[in-house]
């Protein structure tokens, strides 16, 4: 587990660190994710605009934080799955809250091919009866 906090806190640290403004009132990052496929998208709310922004910007990467993450993630229960989404929120104060869907399709901008959500799945292995239908469908066309 500490594994697990320590990888979530540095994807906060690196991401929080990459907000061009420091009069931030709150920052979310969406991850969508499957094997060899990670998509992340932020934002920061300032004075009730929101403004996008890249987590990476100055040049420390987090994709490798949130595939291991997943996995680490996945050894505490395999049985399962790996989390397709997840969407971290960090308010002014520091406080922050953290969602991982294990049945949502994940959202990326371009859709990725059958075998790649295959490849999660014989990578990421679960119970028969908690594989969405939407990766059903997508396994009973192959």
């Amino acid at each position: 587990m500490d594994t697990t906090n320590n990888l979530i806190n540095q994807i906060i640290q690196i991401s929080n660190s990459n907000i061009s403004s420091d009069n931030w009132d709150s920052f979310t990052i969406n991850i969508f994710a499957i094997n060899k496929m990670i998509s992340i998208k932020a934002f920061y709310e300032e004075n009730g605009q929101i403004v996008s922004f890249d987590p990476e910007a100055n040049g420390e990467d987090i994709t490798l934080k949130v595939k291991k993450l997943r996995e680490e993630m996945y050894k505490l229960s395999p049985d399962k799955g790996a989390w397709y989404s997840s969407i971290i929120s960090v308010n002014g104060d520091g406080k922050f809250n953290i969602n991982f869907d294990y049945d949502e399709k994940p959202e990326f901008k371009y859709e990725p091919s059958p075998d790649k959500f295959i490849d999660d799945l014989n990578t990421f292995p679960r119970e028969k009866g908690l594989i969405p239908d939407w990766l059903n469908n997508i396994i009973s066309t192959k």
